[in-house]
């Protein structure tokens, strides 16, 4: 099996390919577990009666929310897209605390 010039691995042929592959993993990995979390809690909202579709879908975002939602945009672009780095970088941008508004 051929090797990176850091000694690890080539699986798929080229480093690069290894690299897209693993972004593409990432990805599916990251929207799936989002969707799951998205259905489990809309079942559960509307279990408990108190989901508002209709309100979930007019919001638009302002404020301290608006502030989150760019700040995990942010942090899942570096987990995505960080694939394409080494793996010292990757594990940095993957274990990075997100600041979370409200939270000292």
């Amino acid at each position: 099996m051929a090797q990176n010039t850091d000694d690890t691995p080539v699986y798929l042929g080229s480093a690069r390919l290894d690299e897209i592959t693993r972004m593409l993993t990432e990805l599916a990995s990251e929207v799936w577990i989002l969707r799951d979390r998205t259905l489990v809690l809309e079942h559960l909202l509307r279990e408990r009666g108190v989901l508002d579709e209709a309100a979930l879908d007019a919001l638009r975002p302002d404020g301290e929310l608006l502030a989150r939602l760019g700040e995990e945009r942010g942090a899942f672009v570096r987990r995505v897209f960080g694939a394409v780095f080494d793996a010292d970088t990757r594990v940095a941008a993957a274990t990075a605390e997100v600041p979370v508004p409200g939270r000292g």
